[in-house]
Parts: C-alpha cells; sequence; structure tokens
C-alpha cells in the first residue's frame, strides 16, 4: 500500500567484520541507525600487525600491490614505533590508514535499510559498501521472517526506472532527458 513508516518498527543487527575506516566512515553517515564500532584506541594488535583492506584495483597490479603492502607495513611499524616510545594509543592512532579494518555492530530500521540500498548498491557506490549492501540484501532477503522486503532492497533506478546518476549511469536503466538541469517526467 505505499505506507512505509511501519517499516520503521522493524530492525535488524548486523555484525560488520572486517571493513575499511573509509567504507566505515562512509557507514555511519547515514544517520538512522545506531553503531558500535571497535575503537583503534582500546584494541591490540597482535604481533604487530594490523589487518586492511587491499582494493581490487591496487591487487590487480602486482607493482602497486608491492607498494601498498611495504607502505601498509611501514605504517604499522611506525605505530607501533610511537606506542613503544610511550605515546598513548589515541594519539599513535593518527598513523594508521583509511585501508585499516574494523568492526562495526549496526542496528537499522527496515525503513531505513531500505534507503541505504537505495543509495549504495548503485554502482556509482564505492565498492566496499556496494558489496557489503548487496550482501546484506541478500541475506535479508533469504530470512524466513524478513523476505517480505525483497521487492524493496534494490538500487534507487530500480524504483526510478531511470539512472539518476547521468554521465555516470551504468546502463541498468535508461537515463532521462534532462531540460535546465532537472528530470523531465
Amino acid at each position: 500500500m505505499g505506507h512505509h513508516s511501519v517499516l520503521e518498527h522493524v530492525n535488524v543487527t548486523f555484525g560488520l567484520e572486517g571493513m575499511s575506516r573509509a567504507c566505515s566512515h562512509q557507514l555511519v553517515r547515514h544517520r538512522i541507525a545506531s553503531y558500535s564500532q571497535q575503537s583503534q584506541r582500546y584494541v591490540q594488535f597482535k604481533d604487530g600487525s594490523i589487518d586492511y583492506v587491499l582494493p581490487k584495483s591496487i591487487k590487480k597490479d602486482t607493482g602497486l600491490e608491492v607498494d601498498f603492502i611495504i607502505f601498509m607495513k611501514q605504517a604499522t611499524d611506525f605505530y607501533q614505533f610511537l606506542i613503544d616510545s610511550g605515546l598513548p594509543s589515541e594519539d599513535a592512532r593518527f598513523a594508521l590508514p583509511n585501508a585499516c579494518c574494523t568492526n562495526i555492530t549496526m542496528t537499522v530500521n527496515a525503513r531505513e535499510l531500505i534507503e541505504m540500498c537505495k543509495l549504495r548498491m548503485c554502482t556509482t557506490a564505492q565498492w566496499e559498501i556496494r558489496e557489503m549492501f548487496w550482501t546484506i540484501s541478500s541475506l535479508i532477503k533469504s530470512h524466513k521472517h524478513l523476505s517480505f522486503l525483497n521487492p524493496y532492497l534494490s538500487p534507487k533506478c530500480d524504483w526510478l526506472d531511470f539512472c539518476p546518476e547521468g554521465a555516470r549511469c551504468c546502463g541498468r536503466h535508461e537515463v532521462k532527458e534532462t531540460k535546465n538541469g532537472k528530470v523531465t517526467p
């Protein structure tokens, strides 16, 4: 019937592990959700090793991959040097790159989850958060009690039946012609 306000009473909690800090910074921009994020201040890294996300675009190029791994090792070593020098961990963490992994527990209502999927499942979204929301969508769709959300967990273009991204369109839907910068009906 299109009365989506009732979906605000359905809450779902996800344990999100191994995402980059870069991805977590995008995620927490969705304000109508609750987050508990792993602290870089209190977490103890095993053997001075910090887990990080290696982007596929870097992984494709062997030279870049090697350079990236060296950089991450240097950043990790410098972080450990700062800790060993007596610097408080809350200050030492300033040396850590956005590639470092974090874990987040996210609780979100179904209405906001739909909105998040509209934005983050689009091909113009950053690859890591896009993959995360496609995975979340798959989990919800296969859940016995939440499968009623199936038709709603999709990119914005599926809702609009056209692509609002203009030149960045992936081809999933056609771009509507624009007049004076506005989409025409």
